[in-house]
């Protein structure tokens, strides 16, 4: 595999309503560029035809203007709103004046308020032309918005870095990230740039303009080229087989959730069902000859093309496999188009369900074809399908490689036994009592205690979780310089702050537990083989695994394993499954530990965990022995819930209307995934609560149904980026929160996993597996009393009155700014990846012009001096931008002791 030796390209993020006001309101655009187009097959293609990149100074980023990405969160005020606001903050300024402690705050504040009164006046003075400002200054919902920027595109103003000279771009509307398909956002690229990027990301086919199409699913498809890769590799199209895929169906009692004809909202029934497992759905087989010695699945990218490839001995297969009486370079197999291919040229077998491009074959139809006809589809496939070939070989047969499997990152116990985190969901799903979760929270107890006790075991924590937005390495850097740091107020300080930190993430349910891990799914891989050559039989198969049965090498073989896959959100998603040893698969595919083999036919596995697939789906496997007496409990009471809701009939047509209005669709259903996955967890601590009081009948049974359909609810708002469906989100979420049964105080670890600032305010304790891990949390012992040290002890004196004072205050002055910065970034920016990419653009900043100062031994201690002196908010800030940019003065400051040694 080739390596990624390239960088992503940074881009502007703008709200919706910012592009409206810098275009018809003069408005000035903040240029942060915390946007990201990721290394991908897209950003290969960009720069070929000719993205405009620049690279900045300060971060050593690229970045451009020539894509960027759009939020639809706010919609456009009218000039009266915006008045009102103004004065509304003006009033606020006014008490923060009066309250100002320094002359300087006192100023800053009032040169804000004098901003306020210029806009509150510029907006006034423009009433007096009523054509004028009603066109300018009119409200704009974020409907409108949307449809009036895709329809029109928009023209942006900025100033050149390089330049300072004024650039106008014009934009049009161009679609989703890859990493942001489900919140409603959309790249929208420089004009010149459109035609050809949006042909090549609909693989140039011959789509018309306002035709009727499935544009829900092509929106979300012609997105795959942009997702991030890891590296390249080279596949030739001509080696890979094409075989239909295989659905197994069969009879099972689940609780089936539909909509209900009598209220017209959604329910749960028990019923006998016909379940349908796709056996292969969205994965690969992938000869050996493609992979290196360590990995085992290459999640594969390109045009249309979305597949998990796993390591497979192909060639070894058909060898063993070729009839007797057929020279083994002689024998053909037949594709699903029925195409033939010699068995020696295979290399892939893939199946419709990884080839996405096959859902618009009908682009190549000629007038007054029927598209019912077998055969009339099986030609235009097959013309689909060599299109597609014919692309990827003109492309360089350069498939992307968005990542492989990978061991957890959370390291090992005492006794070598691998540690994985559980979600919020897993623990409360589980029919837990208090003495279950003081067992299953043993682990993080015992670590808890230890990073307060331990020094050594502290510093071991800091080491696994350093970044470069932390301060993480230079404590371990003073720790190594001198161990008595630990006993100054700073370090106890940090510490202390550090492990509540950590006890507040595992009371928010990412609990540690030993014998546990993540695996990727592949579903029958051997009957696939069996099914490439035509030697599965559908109605009599043999099968390598069967029921629950699993193979993976992760854990001894004839041992049951527990199973959860994210998101995980009622009992009836917890597998028990059984780790079995079979001997095709071990012979016929390369697995490493975090590969598990599954089995689809006749068995629900798909729906149990919360409607998988195999397209590098990950199931988190668990040997316990207390948690699997209680799936077990799991799989007695709690049955399958089964999704038969109607997906959308409603046309769309391929134009820009039609594509803002599925995307304001998505865009109001994704905020509500949260919202129902919280409702659902609602309900379900509920049950619990109501359970352990003894409540039985209708209404525990009425919990349990809702919990349900918000099992199935929160599938469906996940899968809203290419399907559709006829329901209103927030009208059954509205629905459930009227139950009489739930009470208006949530439970008591809300405040662990909501965003709200009050939630504090309305919490209860309810008896269920979350709350009992908090309340077992919340008791530890407090760590022991340590002596006190004097952080200036420590310090290697030198002659302060020789330190260079312009370098102190430049110093100070830009941690002071900094820190300010961060904060603003913590109080502006939600979305996690923005935020973070602001940081790092802050952090590179500052030690940029940190950097290019030459520090000396009497300046430095004359900053640490003072930094105790007044008693500085900001010493751990300061401290980690000395130790990033004066390394080596600032670690000579400090006095050598190896005590720990």
């Amino acid at each position: 595999m080739a390596e990624n030796n390239n960088k992503q390209v940074y881009i502007l993020s703008l709200e919706a309503n910012d592009i409206y006001g810098n275009m018809i309101r003069d408005k000035e655009i903040d240029l942060n560029y915390v946007g990201m187009i990721p290394h991908s097959l897209e950003l290969i293609k960009l720069k070929q035809e000719g993205l405009s990149t620049m690279t900045v100074k300060t971060s050593d980023k690229e970045i451009s203007n020539d894509i960027i990405n759009v939020k639809f969160k706010q919609k456009v005020k009218s000039g009266d709103q915006i008045i009102k606001a103004c004065k509304s903050k003006m009033r606020k300024l006014d008490k923060k004046i009066a309250e100002a402690e320094t002359e300087e705050k006192k100023e800053k504040l009032e040169g804000y308020k004098e901003k306020l009164k210029g806009f509150i006046k510029h907006i006034s003075e423009e009433k007096e032309d009523p054509q004028t400002y009603k066109e300018k200054w009119k409200e704009l919902k974020n409907d409108e918005l949307r449809e009036h920027l895709y329809e029109n595109g928009f023209t942006l103003k900025f100033k050149n870095i390089k330049t300072n000279k004024i650039e106008v771009i014009t934009y049009k509307v161009y679609k989703r990230s890859s990493s942001k398909s489900r919140t409603g956002q959309v790249l929208a690229i420089r004009e010149e740039l459109y035609n050809e990027m949006i042909n090549w990301s609909r693989m140039y086919l011959p789509f018309q303009d306002n035709q009727p199409i499935d544009l829900a699913s092509l929106l979300s498809y012609e997105s795959l080229v942009g997702s991030s890769i890891e590296g390249t590799i080279k596949i030739n199209p001509e080696n890979i087989l094409v075989v239909d895929d295989i659905n197994s169906e069969f009879d099972e009692i689940c609780n089936v959730v539909r909509t209900d004809k009598k209220t017209g909202l959604l329910d749960s029934f028990k019923e006998n069902v016909k379940v349908s497992n796709s056996l292969f759905d969205g994965q690969s087989l992938l000869d050996e000859q493609y992979f290196d010695h360590a990995g085992s699945m290459k999640l594969l990218r390109h045009h249309f093309f979305k597949s998990a490839a796993f390591n497979t001995k192909i060639q070894k297969f058909l060898e063993d496999k070729c009839p007797d009486d057929t020279p083994y370079n002689e024998w053909k197999l037949t594709d699903m188009f029925g195409n033939e291919i010699l068995a020696k040229d295979v290399h892939m077998i893939t199946t419709p369900s990884s080839l996405k491009c096959l859902k618009f074959s009908n682009v190549f139809a000629e007038e007054g074809e029927n598209l019912k006809d077998k055969e009339v589809m099986r030609r235009l496939n097959n013309a689909m399908f060599s299109h597609w070939k014919g692309l990827v070989s003109s492309e360089g047969i350069i498939f992307g490689v968005c990542k492989h499997e990978k061991k957890s990152k959370h390291g090992t116990d005492e006794k070598g036994n691998i540690l994985q985190s559980l979600s919020y969901q897993m623990v409360n799903c589980l029919p837990l009592n208090k003495d279950d979760v003081a067992q299953l929270a043993g682990y993080e107890k015992e670590y808890i205690m230890n990073l307060k006790e331990s020094d050594e075991h502290f510093i071991e924590h800091l080491e696994k979780n350093t970044n470069e937005m932390n301060s993480h390495q230079m404590l371990i850097d003073l720790y190594r310089r001198n161990n008595d740091i630990v006993h100054t107020e700073i370090f106890r300080e940090f510490r202390s702050k550090e492990i509540y930190d950590y006890g507040k993430k595992v009371k928010s349910g990412k609990v540690r537990i030993p014998k546990a891990d993540y695996c990727v799914m592949i579903g029958n891989p051997y009957e696939m083989l069996l099914h490439s050559i035509g030697k599965f039989n559908v109605k009599n198969p043999e099968l390598s695994l069967r029921g629950n049965q699993i193979f993976t090498t992760m854990f001894d073989f004839g041992v049951d394993l527990v199973g959860f896959r994210n998101p995980n959100t009622s009992p009836s998603n917890v597998l028990l499954a059984k780790n079995t040893y079979n001997k095709e698969i071990e012979e016929y595919f390369n697995f490493s530990k975090n590969i598990v083999a599954v089995n689809a036919w006749e068995f629900p596995l798909q729906d149990t965990l919360s409607g998988s697939d195999y397209d590098s789906d990950t199931v988190l496997l668990i040997d316990s022995e207390k948690l699997k007496i209680i799936a077990q409990a799991c799989k007695k009471e709690y049955r399958v819930c089964i999704n038969k809701l109607q997906s959308e009939k409603k046309e769309y047509k391929l134009n820009k209307l039609s594509m803002s209005e599925i995307d304001n669709i998505l865009a109001k259903s994704s905020k509500k995934i949260g919202d129902v996955v919280n409702l659902g967890q609602f309900c379900l601590s509920t049950y619990w609560h109501l359970k352990s009081k003894g409540l039985k009948g209708r209404k525990l049974e009425r919990l349990l149904q809702k919990t349900g359909v918000l099992t199935v609810l929160s599938g469906v708002a996940i899968d809203l980026s290419k399907k559709l469906y006829k329901i209103n989100i927030q009208d059954e979420i509205e629905h459930i929160e009227e139950l009489p049964e739930l009470a208006e105080r949530k439970p008591k670890f809300w405040q662990f996993i909501s965003e709200s600032n009050t939630i504090g305010n309305r919490i209860s304790y309810y008896d269920c597996p979350m709350d009992y891990l908090v309340k077992e949390l919340s008791y530890l012992k407090y760590a022991t009393k340590r002596e006190d040290i004097d952080f200036r002890s420590l310090l290697v004196i030198h002659k302060v009155k020789q330190a260079n004072r312009h370098q102190q205050k430049k110093i100070r002055d830009n941690v002071k700014k900094y820190s300010s910065d961060i904060k603003s970034v913590y109080s502006s920016i939600n979305d996690e990846d923005e935020r973070n990419n602001r940081i790092k653009n802050i952090v590179k900043y500052y030690n940029f012009h940190v950097e290019k100062l030459h520090v000396k031994e009497d300046t430095m201690c004359a900053i640490l001096m003072r930094m105790v002196k007044d008693n500085s908010e900001d010493a751990i800030r300061l401290l980690n931008v000395l130790h990033s940019t004066q390394k080596e003065v600032f670690l000579n400051a400090f006095k050598p002791k190896n005590s720990h040694l």
